[in-house]
C-alpha cells in the first residue's frame, strides 16, 4: 500500500513521503542500496521507521488533534527559537525517518535488542564487559533529539506545559 503522509491525517503511516526520502538519499550519497530497493520495500521501511520512532520517543508538546494517527503534528513545540506549526512535520523528523528507513534496509534494528556495542575496559589480562544494545542508530537519535522530552537520570521524565 502506498504511503499516507498527510500531517495530522487519521490514516497517516509515515512522516516522510517516498519523494522526500528519495531526495534525502540523493543528497546524502552512498545510497546505492536505497536506490536499488523496490518502491514497495522503501515504503515499507519508511512506515516501519515512523512507527518505531513513535513508540521509542516521547515528543515535546501535545498532539495537535485527537483524530491523528501518528504522534506528529504537535502543539507547543519550539525548535531553533521558532514555534513549530501545529500542522507541520519538522524536517528533522522527516530526515530521521528517511535515515532510519535506510538503516532498516541494511539491518533490522528492531529484531531483538538491536546491535551490541561492547563498552568494556581492559586492564592487563582483566577485562570487564558492559554490553549496550542500541535500538536506534546514533545519527537518527541525533536528528530526533531536539524534538523529544529529555530523560533525567534516575528521575524518569517529565514535561512542563504552560496553560
Amino acid at each position: 500500500m502506498p504511503i499516507e503522509a498527510t500531517p495530522g491525517g487519521p490514516s497517516s503511516d509515515s512522516y516522510c513521503t517516498l519523494v522526500e526520502a528519495d531526495a534525502y538519499h540523493s543528497a546524502r550519497g552512498h545510497n546505492a542500496e536505497w536506490a536499488a530497493a523496490s518502491v514497495e520495500e522503501r515504503e515499507r521501511v519508511l512506515k516501519w521507521a515512523t512507527r518505531v520512532l513513535d513508540t521509542h520517543y516521547r515528543y515535546l508538546g501535545t498532539r495537535a488533534s485527537a483524530e491523528q494517527a501518528l504522534a506528529w503534528p504537535r502543539r507547543g513545540v519550539v525548535f531553533d527559537g521558532a514555534r513549530v506549526s501545529s500542522t507541520a512535520i519538522p524536517s528533522q523528523l522527516r530526515w530521521a525517518v528517511a535515515e532510519f528507513a535506510f538503516r532498516l534496509l541494511q539491518e533490522d534494528w528492531t529484531a531483538g535488542l538491536g546491535p551490541v556495542v561492547d563498552e568494556g575496559v581492559q586492564v592487563g589480562p582483566l577485562k570487564t564487559s558492559k554490553e549496550t544494545h542500541v535500538a536506534i542508530p546514533a545519527e537518527v537519535a541525533a536528528l530526533v533529539s531536539p524534538l523529544v522530552v529529555p530523560r533525567l537520570a534516575g528521575l524518569g521524565s517529565f514535561q512542563v506545559v504552560r496553560g
